[in-house]
This record gives structure tokens, C-alpha cells and sequence, in this order.
């Protein structure tokens, strides 16, 4: 009877035991799981954090962003109304291009463009020239750039009398200027080259509208079936350099010691209208040289080059007629 107690104790016991380990284990894997929920909750915490700062982080550069906004908007219109007030000042005044070469920032934009240009046109029109004086290259250098001085003394003068704020007082005074430094430049070019060098330099300077005008020619030829060979360009130069100095115009305004400083006078209607009628005659002596130079296939490109040419020319003097014509209307 004892020793069935004890068995039963003992079976009691074991389930006992059982049942406390079967707990034990659960409990245990109850700790497992709650600290892994806390350390996911500390991980998605800590991502929360990371997500509010970034938040905090955009909502700043936002913030900053929406100012520059406002005060880029700000910027544009402040330059939009100048753009306007000047738009509005050009429009009321008779010489709307004059108003623009009164802007400091646009004449020194224009300086810029037209010594790049003139660089690049000295280069091509006056090379054989230094070939033909024998200059080495710092010589040649050397007489490029007072080449390059005496033509921005043009551009200058040009800019300076098409500005608003001239009248034909200032305009003749900055004519006699320009014609002052273009002396002194000459004499710096004669000191350079000596007299027999100066002569020749002097004698191809005659051609140079000849020369430019062919150069143009010949690179609009260059791309198609018939281009302008160097003989014929040479041959071309001579010609017709020698039609316009032997061509008696009545105002000639390829020859600037010719006018005037009274530009009004220079470029009123009447002699506007006969220099046109003059040109498109020089312009048929051009055609009849040309044919003994030019193959049909060149002389026909060659007459319609010079009649674009006489269309802008034309356009351009009409439209220094109507600038210098409104600065004389109220003086």
C-alpha cells in the first residue's frame, strides 16, 4: 500500500515536473519573442526618428527653396520691368538704335564682337600683304594690330555718332577726332614699314572693299561645282579696283576723305538716290570685266552677289539716312 503511494507520488511528481518544464519552455520562448518585439520596436523607432529628422531635413530645404522662389520671382520681375521701361523709352524715341548705343554694357558687347570679327577678317584680307613686305612674324603681328587700332576707330566713331545723344555739332567733332587718330596710326604704320613700304601699304588699302567683297564671294563658291580659283580672285581684285578708282562718282561714299562732316548733307535723298543709280552702273562695268575672267558658270552666281550686295548696302544707307536725318530735323 506504501509502495503504491510512493508510485503514485512519484508519477505525480513526473507529470508535475513535466507540466512545470512544458511552462518553463513556454515562458522562455514567451521572453524570446517579447525581446525580439522590443527590438523590433526599437528598430522601427529608431527608423521613425530617422524619418522625422528627414522630414524636418526637407521641410527646411523647402522652406529655403519656396524663399529663393519668391525672391528669383522678385529678380525677374525687378529685370522685366527695366526690359519694359526700356522697350517703352526706345519706342517713344525717333532713333530707337541710338538709345541702345547710349548703353555702356551693349558698346562694350559690340566692342568685343568687332574685334573678333576684324581679327579674323584682317587675317584673311591683309596676309598677302605682309607676305608681299616681307615681314616676319612679330612685323606682321605688330602692323595687325595698328591695323585693328585704326578700325575700331571707325567702330568707335560709328557707335559714338549713332548714339541718341549726338547732335551734328558732336557728330562733326567726333568725325575731325576720328580722322586725327587714323592720322597718327598712318604715321605709326610709316615709321614701321618705311616709305617704300608705306606706299605699298597705302596702295593696297585701296582694294580692301574689292578684296572683303570678293572674299565673301569666294567662300559662298567654295561648296559648290564652280569655286573661285586664286588666279581669278587675283585677276577679279585688280579689276574691279581699278573700274571703282576710275569711276566718277558724284558722292563717293566708298572714299570717306570724300564727305562731308555735315553727315546730314552726306546722306540726304537726292544723293542717296544718285549714288544708287551710279553703283548699279559700276556694278555692269563689274559684269563686263568679269566675263573675261569668270566661266558662265561663275559669272551668273558673281552678278547675283553683286546685286544682294547693292540690296543691303542700299538698305544700310537708308537706314543711316533716317538715323542722321532725325538728329538734323531738330537742330
Amino acid at each position: 500500500m506504501k509502495t503504491i503511494a510512493i508510485i503514485v507520488l512519484l508519477a505525480v511528481s513526473l507529470v508535475l515536473g513535466s507540466l512545470c518544464l512544458t511552462q518553463n519552455r513556454k515562458a522562455s520562448e514567451a521572453d524570446a519573442r517579447a525581446a525580439a518585439l522590443a527590438q523590433n520596436v526599437a528598430a522601427l523607432e529608431e527608423r521613425l526618428a530617422q524619418q522625422e529628422t528627414r522630414a524636418t531635413t526637407l521641410q527646411s530645404r523647402l522652406q529655403d527653396t519656396r524663399a529663393k522662389v519668391v525672391a528669383r520671382a522678385d529678380e525677374v520681375a525687378q529685370l522685366e520691368q527695366v526690359l519694359t521701361n526700356r522697350a517703352e523709352t526706345n519706342a517713344k524715341s525717333s532713333n530707337p538704335l541710338g538709345e541702345m548705343f547710349k548703353n555702356p554694357e551693349m558698346k562694350e558687347l559690340i566692342k568685343t564682337q568687332q574685334k573678333t570679327v576684324f581679327s579674323g577678317m584682317i587675317d584673311k584680307n591683309y596676309t598677302s600683304l605682309f607676305s608681299a613686305l616681307n615681314l616676319n612674324p612679330q612685323q606682321s603681328a605688330s602692323l595687325k594690330d595698328l591695323i585693328m587700332k585704326k578700325t575700331m576707330v571707325d567702330a568707335e566713331t560709328g557707335m559714338s555718332i549713332m548714339s541718341s545723344d549726338q547732335d551734328a555739332t558732336k557728330r562733326a567733332d567726333a568725325i575731325k577726332q576720328s580722322k586725327a587718330d587714323k592720322d597718327a596710326i598712318n604715321e605709326e604704320i610709316k615709321q614701321a614699314l618705311g616709305e617704300g613700304g608705306y606706299a605699298q601699304f597705302q596702295t593696297y588699302e585701296k582694294s580692301i572693299p574689292e578684296r572683303m567683297a570678293l572674299s565673301t564671294f569666294k567662300d559662298q563658291q567654295a561648296a559648290g561645282a564652280t569655286p573661285l580659283n586664286a588666279d581669278q580672285e587675283s585677276q577679279l581684285i585688280q579689276a574691279l579696283t581699278d573700274e571703282r578708282q576710275n569711276f566718277k562718282f558724284t558722292t563717293d561714299f566708298y572714299d570717306q576723305s570724300k564727305l562731308t562732316d555735315d553727315l546730314a548733307s552726306n546722306f540726304s535723298e537726292e544723293k542717296l538716290n544718285q549714288f544708287q543709280q551710279e553703283r548699279e552702273q559700276l556694278d555692269r562695268q563689274y559684269l563686263s570685266r568679269a566675263s573675261n575672267i569668270l566661266s558662265p558658270d561663275l559669272l551668273g552666281p558673281f552678278e547675283k552677289f553683286l546685286s544682294d550686295q547693292g540690296k543691303m548696302q542700299n538698305a544700310a544707307m537708308k537706314m543711316a539716312a533716317q538715323m542722321f536725318g532725325s538728329k538734323t530735323g531738330g537742330n
